[in-house]
């Protein structure tokens, strides 16, 4: 018992030294600081943003970090940017094939953390369209982007909105900000006339970002959008040339589009030991480099979800890891008798299976 006690008696006082020590870092040092400044970000951008105050930050720098949150600079795009199209190659481009093309993005030696996720590229815009949740799954619920995704016969489903969360629970019914389906104006917390941050797309096919009111974008024959924030990539300049963008390192849902007016999607897993999260910086590099011209941060953290091929291909950092209900998402969706081709990581796969088919048929 005597030698027991003394064992126990000598990890306490470990134990106190360890205690010591990282305080002494997060407290005592830049690099603690910085840490706690990073935890704190992580966690105003959180569905608990009360617990920012654990950080021992002082509130004059909380107070500034959810300033930059909640009011990030922005910049409305203009349309001069991608290819100029008439109303005939408008015409034969919604019939053209459909290319899907995913790609397996890790984080690299300069990342903050490791990170897994998706970029997916869809080739012919008009495919792209944003559908509402119906009510099916419960009584002031949203509905899970594979229910949504399903009814609408997607065959790639994005999370988009963000909603209003009180509880923590994730009810997903009221998607703030503005939204705008098949050209008209969804009902949600934001009045029609106050602008907002969103992003949408135009009946020619091309991405809007900025600070509009909803009737402003029904003018710019916006058809379908969907309100969040911060814009990463605007007009092909980066928007994020300081820090990491404010929001810390979470999950993320991002989409872009570049010159030719491909449509991208990356979705990036966090907040699990496979995949940290990535910083917002971090995400627009990777689109800048991948070539968007637009890009804008669509709602992260647990509402991150990439449906493809049938099923939830990502693990949403829900408790579950299954997909929570959301107000809407962005869907592809091929038209009747559309082709449709898709490769993952360079192998041409059948994009109903996804299994990998022969890439020369006829030898």
């Amino acid at each position: 018992m005597k030698h027991l006690r003394k064992i126990l008696n000598r990890l306490l006082i470990l134990f106190f030294i360890f205690i010591l020590i990282i305080s002494g870092i997060l407290f005592g040092t830049s690099y603690g600081c910085k840490l706690r400044i990073e935890a704190a970000e992580s966690i105003l951008t959180s569905q608990h943003p009360q617990y920012a105050k654990f950080t021992f930050l002082p509130k004059e720098e909380l107070d500034k970090l959810v300033e930059s949150i909640n009011n990030p600079k922005w910049t409305n795009s203009e349309n001069s940017i991608y290819r100029k199209g008439t109303e005939k190659r408008i015409h034969e481009l919604k019939k053209q094939p459909l290319q899907l093309d995913v790609e397996t993005i890790k984080s690299n030696k300069n990342s903050r953390y490791h990170f897994e996720g998706k970029l997916i590229t869809i080739s012919n815009p008009f495919n792209v369209k944003l559908v509402t949740h119906q009510g099916t799954q419960g009584k002031e619920k949203g509905e899970k982007i594979s229910v949504m995704a399903k009814r609408n016969e997607a065959l790639v489903a994005v999370n988009a909105s963000g909603f209003a969360d009180e509880t923590g629970r994730g009810g997903g019914h009221v998607a703030t900000g503005i939204v705008i389906e098949n050209g008209e104006i969804i009902d949600t917390n934001q009045d029609r006339n106050t602008p907002t941050i969103i992003t949408g797309l135009t009946k020619l096919g091309k991405m809007i970002t900025g600070n509009y009111s909803a009737q402003q974008l029904l003018d710019k024959q916006v058809v379908s959008a969907a309100g969040f924030m911060p814009q990463l990539i605007v007009n092909g300049k980066k928007m994020i040339t300081e820090g990491d963008g404010g929001w810390g390192s979470a999950p993320r849902s991002i989409m872009a589009q570049k010159k030719d007016g491909s449509i991208m999607f990356l979705v990036i897993d966090g907040r699990q030991t496979h995949s940290i999260g990535a910083t917002l910086k971090e995400c627009q590099d990777i689109l800048y480099e991948k070539g968007a011209v637009n890009a804008m941060a669509m709602d992260g953290g647990s509402s991150a979800t990439l449906y493809l091929g049938g099923e939830v291909r990502n693990s949403p950092s829900t408790l579950s890891h299954e997909d929570r209900y959301l107000p809407n998402a962005w869907t592809v969706t091929a038209n009747p008798k559309q082709k449709v081709q898709m490769t993952m990581d360079g192998k041409k796969v059948d994009p109903n299976t996804l299994k990998v088919t022969d890439m020369n048929p006829s030898k």
